[in-house]
């Protein structure tokens, strides 16, 4: 029936460089948009910091689109500015890794100090994590201690460490498995492994975030989207040739690349999910990583029309 209908559009915006436009297209690709009463309009963007916002950020403050993907922290930063957005459909725990060369004398989180460390941005999750631990763990704190780069992309954060740029970056998850598959890198440190132990647990650092208005106006709208989701995320999750097809990876390196979505990505929301994040918010902010943090924005998330 949905077929034979005028069907409301979500349009949509996610990085060509990123992980999350795997299910994307896969919901595009076997129409699981229409099948559970919307149409997906999807657009990809460059992975470039614009001002303060990400690229498909600024697209969504600029009402070009419904709904991006974007961490916690991030849609807390814009609702403080004005943009009533908010944190709809979890996506997962969506957090990079350390890496360095194989020659580099970098080998611990305590091997840090006087190394040039590259990250996207300072406001990174990436990068306040690491500063929350190594100051918990390690008894320093890497912005005093190590000289920071930013580059503000995640393509030429990775280009930047290949030309011997940096002793370090904090690149993104997925571009993780096939830097390291060669032998010249290693990682150092996958910064999921920093999250048990002080409070964080399994819980996702990235939703899927639309308006506060589309969220209270038609919840229906992305309650579909959600089912649409799960769906795609389902059969991805049990068919290993269908994951291959959607992230394009079919080198020796698939199987660990896999391996890291799986551990990762978190769609459903749970009991104590909010409070688990607050816990991590608390842990960058009793970390003295930023003022910032003092608090959660009412809205930040918003998880009460889904089952």
């Amino acid at each position: 029936m949905h077929f034979l209908v005028k069907l409301p559009v979500l349009r949509a915006s996610f990085e060509a460089t990123g992980s999350a436009r795997w299910l994307m297209q896969t919901i595009v690709r076997l129409a699981l948009d229409r099948r559970n009463g919307f149409q997906l309009d999807l657009a990809l963007s460059d992975d470039r910091v614009k001002g303060t916002l990400q690229a498909t950020e600024a697209r969504l403050s600029a009402g070009e689109v419904d709904f991006i993907d974007t961490d916690w922290l991030s849609i807390a930063r814009c609702r403080r500015t004005g943009l009533k957005i908010t944190g709809a459909v979890p996506y997962g725990a969506i957090f990079g890794g350390l890496v360095a060369p194989v020659s580099s004398q970098i080998h611990t989180l305590g091997d840090l100090p006087g190394k040039t460390i590259g990250v996207v941005r300072r406001l990174d999750k990436n990068w306040l994590l690491l500063r929350a631990s190594c100051r918990a763990m390690q008894g320093f704190d890497p912005e005093q201690v190590c000289d920071l780069v930013e580059v503000g992309s995640k393509s030429v954060l990775r280009e930047r460490l290949c030309s011997g740029d940096l002793d370090a970056a904090l690149l993104f998850w997925h571009q993780i498995p096939l830097l390291v598959s060669d032998g010249e890198f290693r990682e150092v440190c996958d910064l999921t492994h920093l999250l048990p132990g002080q409070g964080g647990g399994d819980v996702p650092s990235t939703f899927f975030v639309f308006r506060d208005e589309l969220v209270e106006t038609k919840p229906e709208l992305i309650g579909g989207f959600a089912a649409a989701l799960r769906a795609a995320y389902q059969l991805l999750y049990e068919d290993a040739i269908a994951w291959q097809e959607a992230s394009g990876c079919l080198g020796s390196e698939w199987r660990v690349l896999r391996s890291k979505w799986l551990s990762r990505v978190r769609l459903n929301w749970r009991l104590g999910m909010r409070e688990d994040l607050t816990k991590l918010t608390n842990y960058l902010r009793a970390s003295h990583v930023g003022a910032e943090f003092n608090s959660l924005p009412e809205g930040t998330l918003s998880a009460s029309f889904l089952k």
